[in-house]
Parts: structure tokens; C-alpha cells; sequence
């Protein structure tokens, strides 16, 4: 097995992070994971290293066809880096001060960060690729939450559709929903 190098990349906006706690979706033990959106001119390193790697650790033919760890948005041409880990990564502030879990702020996708960690490779069961072990990250700007309960809307239609709390039933003012079919 190749010699697990490390890495580091630059700043760039999160996608669909899992910091705060470990995603249990497909993995009853749960993954920290993040997506980090770069611009392609700031990936063309870190590609370049895991790429070698993998020719190293495969060679040629089997290289082309391994999985990495990233993936080209189509419309904007900007890389998505996606790395993870079993456990929880060590978080810092913009300036380099690490935030102990129980202080940690909520990450939410659109926060800007940077990663690190160590760059692996695996070939299991016909699966081969590359993978990045999130070790580090560090918060430069952090998102707020989007979506969500904002509390409704505002009225911009007079005159349109308005509901009733109440609804009316052989004269009598009945609470909740009722239908005729």
C-alpha cells in the first residue's frame, strides 16, 4: 500500500456538511463527512496528488478506472472535494484556535472552510479509488441555516384565497377539516 500522504486544501464552501454529528444514514456508525465547492484552478493540485497516487498504487490501467474523490459540477465547472472520517474532525476558528466539540457552532452548508486530513486508497471487493480521511477543518466563515421555518409569508395578493381557522357544517361552526364527496 502506498505511503498515506497528507493534504490540505483551500478555502471553499461547504456542501452538505455533517461536522456537528455523524450521519447515520447508510452507515449504523455514522460518517463525519463534508462537500467542499472550489473553483477547478484551486482543485488542479490536490486532483493532481491523489491522481499520482492512484497510478502508483494501481497502475495505469486500473487507475483510470478507480473512484475519486471529488466530482465537476456541470454548470459552474467548480470541483466538489468530498472527504470523511469515522470521527469527528478537529475543528478551528479562522485563526487557528481549535473549538472543542461542546463549543462547536452549528456548520451548515454555504460556511467557508478549509480541509485536511490524509489521502487513502482502497481495493476491496472490486471497488477501487481514493479516498480523503477528514482529520481537520477550519471555519472561516460560518452560514447561517437556509430554509427552514421563517414564519410564513407576507401577503402580496389582496382579494386572493384566504383560509379559515373554522369551518361551517349545517349551520353549526365546526373546528378543523371537513369534506362532501
Amino acid at each position: 500500500m502506498a505511503t498515506k500522504q497528507s493534504f490540505q486544501t483551500y478555502k471553499g464552501f461547504a456542501v452538505y456538511p455533517w461536522i456537528n454529528k455523524a450521519d447515520t444514514e447508510y452507515n449504523s456508525e455514522g460518517v463525519y463527512k463534508t462537500g467542499l465547492r472550489v473553483p477547478a484552478d484551486q482543485a488542479k493540485e490536490l486532483m493532481k496528488m491523489v491522481q499520482d497516487i492512484a497510478m502508483d498504487e494501481f497502475g495505469a490501467k486500473k487507475a483510470d478506472k478507480a473512484r475519486m474523490p471529488w466530482k465537476v459540477d456541470d454548470e459552474t465547472g467548480e470541483i466538489i472535494i468530498n472527504a470523511k472520517s469515522k470521527f469527528q474532525p478537529k475543528v478551528y476558528d479562522s485563526d487557528g484556535q481549535y473549538i472543542p466539540p461542546e463549543r462547536l457552532p452549528q456548520i451548515w452548508g454555504g460556511s467557508v472552510l478549509r480541509l485536511k486530513g490524509v489521502i487513502n486508497t482502497y481495493d476491496t471487493s472490486g471497488n477501487t479509488g481514493v479516498s480523503l480521511q477528514l482529520s481537520g477543518i477550519q471555519v472561516i466563515e460560518l452560514a447561517e441555516r437556509q430554509g427552514g421555518d421563517d414564519g410564513g409569508f407576507d401577503a402580496v395578493e389582496e382579494g386572493g384565497f384566504k383560509a379559515s381557522t373554522e369551518s361551517e357544517t349545517n349551520g353549526e361552526k365546526e373546528e378543523g377539516f371537513s369534506a362532501d364527496f
